[in-house]
């Protein structure tokens, strides 16, 4: 008689894992693809920023040159005729606005003049018709007086940020250079503006000049001519001709 045996083959359930070389070259690959991951997302970062901070530097730029080439041209208005030795750009204004003196020989970074805009034949102190643009170093603004504020603290308005440069140049009716304010004709009014971030990856070497030639930038502040920083710049530069002075 035949007897057969059943034997039974015990099968080992085994799960291989991964070894010591396999997981260094998957750290490796994620390391790889996070960095390529973050350096995609910080160039677009900053593509973004410099996109946006260009777009607010140019608007800066129109919208401050706008406002001062606005009432330059106004300024000298004078329709009654009946102002005696009218001069409209002016050295300072009489009391309550006597808040400053203007020499045209050296202060290149403020305008002071007068229009007659409510037509009476005089100008009237609590009125807009005594205005001055001027360049504020300290904050970094472009400023417009405001005869209207009941405060003398008030008068000085921001109206333009990040400046960095406000440069007015006076021709008479030769387009000679002159500082005599009865001779102004012509105002050559450049207007320096820099982005509100800095670009690290960017160093400023531009020396910005008007169309006459003059520095913007001081020897005080740019010893070598340029500022050597990492703000982007920006600057426009126009003639006014000033209709009210013939």
């Amino acid at each position: 008689m035949e007897v057969k045996q059943t034997v039974r083959v015990s099968k080992r359930n085994t799960q291989n894992g991964f070894n010591i070389i396999e997981i260094m070259i998957a750290v490796a690959i994620s390391s790889v693809l996070t960095t390529a991951v973050y350096q995609t997302f910080h160039s677009q970062q900053r593509s973004y920023l410099m996109q946006s901070g260009t777009a607010a530097m140019q608007q800066t730029l129109r919208g401050g040159m706008y406002l001062m080439t606005r009432d330059l041209l106004s300024s000298g208005y004078n329709p009654t005729k009946t102002m005696s030795n009218y001069v409209s750009f002016v050295t300072g204004f009489p009391a309550p606005n006597n808040q400053f003196v203007v020499n045209y020989a050296t202060d290149t970074s403020i305008v002071a003049f007068t229009l007659d805009a409510n037509v009476n034949g005089a100008i009237d102190p609590s009125s807009n018709e005594q205005i001055a643009y001027r360049f504020n170093n300290a904050t970094k603004t472009l400023e417009r007086f405001n005869a209207t504020k009941i405060n003398p603290a008030d008068k000085w308005e921001a109206v333009a940020t990040n400046i960095d440069a406000v440069y007015f140049a006076y021709f008479d009716q030769n387009n000679t250079l002159t500082t005599n304010p009865s001779d102004f004709r012509y105002i050559e009014a450049s207007l320096l503006v820099r982005m509100a971030q800095q670009d690290n990856k960017y160093t400023n070497t531009t020396v910005y000049k008007n169309k006459h030639g003059d520095k913007l930038c001081p020897i005080t502040t740019c010893p070598n001519g340029y500022f050597g920083d990492h703000y982007h710049r920006s600057l426009l530069t126009t003639t006014i001709q000033l209709r009210n002075r013939g």
